[in-house]
């Protein structure tokens, strides 16, 4: 129980603040626990990190990663898996801020927990995948599917930068169709 609400109070902190201006003690106090409680439960600010990454990036993949190995055809699956990720982190905005200043697909990756850059591996690991199948049902271009999921994962990151930045205000479908619309004109031979 006390896990739980250490987490909350730190995601919800981190993603409002930002992981350097908030304080353990900030921590503690958001959740109603002592100082001293909070450290029998984690380490210290990157520990907790670390375990919000580590929950929320296993909660994404789980969905992402059963709608990508439908029986549908892999264009479609990437589609509908995109729709899952973007809604997902939607529906989780401060995790989302979280995730766009702490990414590991991000020019320095070594600034990341290895957590972090494994779990980003491991997308872009599924999305090439994916990709690759598509490549081979002739929907995607030829190229190294390896890059084509980097360029997804850049091309989901810029999009919803914008939308943190511009304050959320776009309904997350609309941007979702924006960054589908961007994915079939970058990856794929039509736009069906």
């Amino acid at each position: 129980m006390y896990r739980s609400l250490v987490l909350q109070a730190a995601e919800h902190l981190f993603g409002t603040r930002g992981y350097e201006r908030t304080k353990i003690q900030d921590i503690a106090a958001a959740s109603g626990l002592s100082l001293g409680t909070l450290y029998s439960v984690f380490d210290g600010k990157a520990d907790l990190l670390e375990a919000i990454h580590d929950e929320r990036l296993g909660e994404l993949f789980m969905l992402a990663g059963r709608a990508m190995a439908s029986d549908e055809p892999a264009a479609t699956r990437l589609i509908e898996g995109n729709r899952i990720f973007i809604r997902w982190l939607t529906e989780h905005p401060d995790f989302l801020r979280i995730h766009l200043g702490n990414s590991a697909w991000a020019s320095n990756p070594h600034e990341v927990s290895e957590g972090q850059v494994n779990a980003w591996r491991r997308g872009i690991a599924l999305v090439a995948s994916v990709i690759q199948q598509a490549m081979d049902d002739g929907d995607a271009h030829e190229g190294d599917p390896i890059l084509s999921a980097r360029l997804v994962v850049a091309m989901q990151q810029v999009f919803m930068s914008a939308w943190v930045e511009a304050g959320m205000g776009e309904d997350p479908e609309a941007l979702s169709s924006r960054i589908e619309d961007q994915i079939r004109r970058s990856l794929f031979r039509s736009n069906k």
